[in-house]
């Protein structure tokens, strides 16, 4: 049972690594590459929990083999469009002009009933509201609304608008971040002053604080009791 434990915890930790190595892409954005390998390192991992008799060497250095395999694929993609299009495919236009494209759509797989949920989904009811729909490498459907039904911009009202400030968290449920906290050149006094002012003594109190970059603005919202 402590075999068991112990190896488990020790893959959970390298698998994680792992993952990590390859990047912070969401399991929706993977692409079919990405995909696959992401499912073959689970699949390794599992051998030598499930059956104490496969050795931890032989599955960690085959996952380690993967991951220099999309690492070094993922550097020939970023260089190379060829490469690039060979592992991801290109992206597959449904709908421009007003004309549906069905050979793509045949070829995708993709039937209307699929394009109208798509289309739904972003808040559209009708094809005449959008100019293009097309398939990502990574399986998404972007819809790109007409100009009629674009949603007006402060820019075509003529309208002048403050820059957009960056907010950071300084305290997140009583843990104070200090990389944000030194990237805005604020320390541990400039807290203590803030949480005195809110009637607190302690960060652990607080359950969330940050503070907007150029303009000061905090918001500090303390544990409910």
């Amino acid at each position: 049972m402590i075999i068991i434990a112990a190896r488990t915890l020790l893959m959970y930790v390298f698998v994680v690594l792992t993952l990590r190595l390859m990047g912070k892409r969401q399991i929706g954005e993977l692409e079919a590459s990405e995909l696959v390998v992401t499912i073959i390192i689970s699949e390794i991992a599992a051998l030598p929990i499930t059956d104490t008799g496969v050795p931890l060497v032989g599955s960690i250095l085959a996952i380690l083999v993967l991951l220099l395999l999309e690492i070094c694929l993922s550097q020939l993609a970023y260089r190379n469009v060829w490469v690039r299009t060979a592992l991801y495919g290109k992206p597959s236009m449904f709908y421009s002009n007003g004309k549906l494209h069905q050979e793509e759509m045949r070829k995708q797989r993709f039937n209307v009933g699929d394009l109208m949920e798509e289309l739904r989904n972003q808040g559209v009811v009708n094809l005449n509201q959008v100019e293009y729909v097309l398939m990502e490498t990574n399986g998404k459907v972007s819809v790109i609304l007409s100009a009629e039904e674009s949603p007006v911009t402060p820019q075509d009202m003529d309208i002048s608008t403050q820059p957009v400030r960056m907010s950071y968290v300084l305290i997140d449920n009583g843990n104070l971040i200090r990389n944000n906290l030194k990237r805005l050149g604020l320390d541990e006094r400039w807290v203590e002053k803030q949480l005195k002012e809110h009637k607190l003594s302690h960060i652990s109190q607080v359950f969330y604080l940050s503070f907007e970059q150029g303009t000061g603005k905090i918001v500090l919202i303390p544990k409910e009791e």
